[in-house]
Formats: structure tokens, sequence, C-alpha cells
């Protein structure tokens, strides 16, 4: 008996190390840079897999040895920086009073789900009812033509549109707009533009950025679905499914990498840029395509801080479609400022991403 329970933990605990060894890779996977090494780019997606069969480990250790428990427990440590960007708890503490401003990032995916015939305007009426200060939207398609903007004018008197035909970036604001600036990052399919904003008598530089897109379609993430319920329910004599499986997979996962890698390059522009900035307030926030636990991300938290991570509460998955859950937008901020209440709307099927609001104070 005492033999076969001595077998039993030497294989569990093989299985513990090797799944810990996994749970570190996808963690400080956020250090390899993927214009370098586009296929490794996709391991800090796979962080909360392994995190949660660590986690299973450490209820499991109990039953036959408690002293095993440190492998899972060590791993944990090693991991938390990640593991808290990825799944932060924090108390919430009252928004103390003063110079706050209430930041809205919402990626409006040009409205695919929106009603034309009918005219329903319920992405405006929750922008308005939220009561954000600054709104950063991403996304938008002709701005100055959709019916779903016109009331914004009411609300928000400084408004910055984009160009008049393409999916831009626009700013909303009850803060005057001084200035304003198109920031090239190299790709059509990427776009960013820098305000300065007066806001408590403060010069404020918002960055609202839409970085490199997967550019996937509707096939692509039916694809992305399909392979995931195969890898789950695959039986061993369906030889031709597995092949074809992983045909599919690896023409995604090409697809995949060579958007991470343009992204990559994309966040080291951006973070230069930011380096150079004279201002004490700095706000960048958007869709960037990309989960806390990724480069882009280590990238632009260098000298940012994310007000999710200081202020949220679980995952806070902010795409919503095709069985894919990252939170992909984020919202980063210098040092100068606090984050209140940070919070992933689950709000209205409008957009394939929910919006993320928090309020800051400024010290």
């Amino acid at each position: 008996m005492k033999i076969a329970k001595k077998i039993v933990c030497w294989v569990i605990g093989i299985l513990n190390l090797l799944v810990v060894c996994g749970m570190i890779a996808c963690a400080y996977s956020i250090y390899l840079r993927p214009a370098d090494y586009p296929n490794w780019s996709f391991l800090g997606m796979m962080l909360p897999l392994f995190v949660l069969a660590t986690l299973l480990f450490l209820l499991i250790w109990p039953l036959l040895k408690w002293k095993y428990c440190a492998i899972s427990l060590l791993g944990i440590i090693i991991c938390w920086s990640s593991i808290r960007d990825y799944c932060p708890i924090n108390l919430f503490k009252d928004v103390p009073e003063g110079k706050t401003i209430n930041l809205l990032s919402y990626n409006v995916g040009m409205l695919h789900n929106y009603n034309y015939k009918s005219g329903k305007t319920e992405i405006a009426d929750y922008i308005i009812n939220s009561k954000a200060d600054v709104v950063c939207l991403q996304d938008v398609w002709n701005f100055r033509k959709e019916q779903p903007y016109a009331s914004f004018n009411t609300v928000y008197p400084y408004i910055h549109k984009g160009e008049e035909t393409s999916c831009d970036c626009v700013l909303l604001s009850k803060f005057p707009i001084l200035s304003s600036q198109q920031i090239d990052l190299g790709s059509a399919a990427a776009k960013c533009m820098s305000y300065d904003l007066l806001i408590y008598d403060d010069t404020v530089k918002v960055i609202n950025c839409h970085l490199e897109s997967y550019l996937l379609s509707d096939d692509d993430k039916q694809l992305y679905k399909q392979i995931v319920k195969r890898s789950v329910h695959m039986k061993d004599d369906q030889e031709e499914d597995t092949i074809n499986m992983k045909q599919s997979f690896w023409w995604l996962e090409g697809k995949l990498a060579k958007a991470n890698a343009a992204r990559s390059l994309q966040a080291e522009l951006l973070k230069a840029m930011i380096d150079c900035l004279p201002n004490k307030y700095i706000i960048v926030c958007g869709d960037f395509n990309d989960s806390p636990v990724s480069y882009v991300h280590k990238t632009l938290t260098e000298k940012l801080k994310d007000a999710y991570t200081e202020s949220g509460n679980g995952p806070g998955w902010s795409y919503n479609q095709s069985g894919m859950y990252f939170r992909i937008d984020h919202i980063l901020m210098s040092d100068s400022f606090n984050s209140f209440k940070a919070k992933v709307d689950k709000y209205g099927q409008e957009s394939d991403h929910y919006p993320i609001f928090c309020t800051l104070e400024m010290r």
C-alpha cells in the first residue's frame, strides 16, 4: 500500500512540476519580443489554464502529502505579478472628492449589430448615462454621418472626430481640447491619436489607440471555435480530423503571430514617445488587442500603471465574441494618478467589445 502511494505521489509530483514549469513559461513570456519570437507570443494567453491546473494540484496534495503543496505555492509566488495582472483582486475604495476624472474607453466595433432601420441609439445612451468626463472611442466608422452619435453634442462640448471615411479613434470630452495629433504606427490596421486636455488647470496628455488588429474574419473565428471543440472532444480514431485540425491551427497561428509581431513594434514606438513626454499627467487607453500578460502590456506599463490592475477585480474580459475571452482593452496612467473602481461593464451587443471604465484622481 505504501509503495502504491509513493508511486502515485511521484507521478502526481512530476505532473505538478510540469504544470508549474508551463505556468512560469507563460508568466515570463512577456519578456519575449514577438517581432523576434512570433510563434511564442501566445504563451501569455494560456496562463489562466496553467493557473487553474496548479490550483487543482493544490487541492489534491492535502489528501496525499501536505508538504508537496509547496510545489504549487512556490510556482504561484514566482508568477504572482503576471497572475495579478490577469486577475487582480482589490478592495473597493470610495472615490475621494477633488480632482477626479471619469474615463471611459470603448471599442464600438463599427456598431456591427446596430439596427439602422429602427434608429435605436442604445450605445450613445449608454455612453451619455455613464457620466464619463472623457470618452475614448475606437473603431468608429464615419462618425460624422452615423445616427447613433448625433446626441453627443448635447453632453460633450469638445469632440475630436477622426477622418470622414475610415475606422478612427474619437474623443468626447467635457474638458477643453488644447491640441490633437495623429501618431503614425506604421500600419493601416492601427490607429492612434494624442490629445492635450485642459483639466483642472493642468494639461493632461491622453493617448487613444487601437493597436494592430488580428483582422479575423467570421470564418476565422468559427475555425477557432471548431479547433477548441475538437481538441476537447477528439476521439482516437479520428485521424483525418486530427490532421485537418493541425493544418487549421498552424494556418491560424501564422496569421495571429504576424499581428503580434507588428503590435510589439507599435508598442515600442508608443513607449519611446511616452518616455519623451514632459507631461506630469498621462493617460494611454484603448484597444491594445493584447492581454495583460503580453509583451505589449509589459512594454507600455514600464512607466505607466494599469488602472484595472490597481482598482479592478477579476479577469475583466472585454472581448465578447466567438468564445475568445480576454481583456484586450486597457486604461494606463502615470504615477500622478490614483485609480478607483475600474471595471469592464458587460453592456450590450452592439459591439464585439465591452467598455472599460474607471475614475482617476489627479494627485
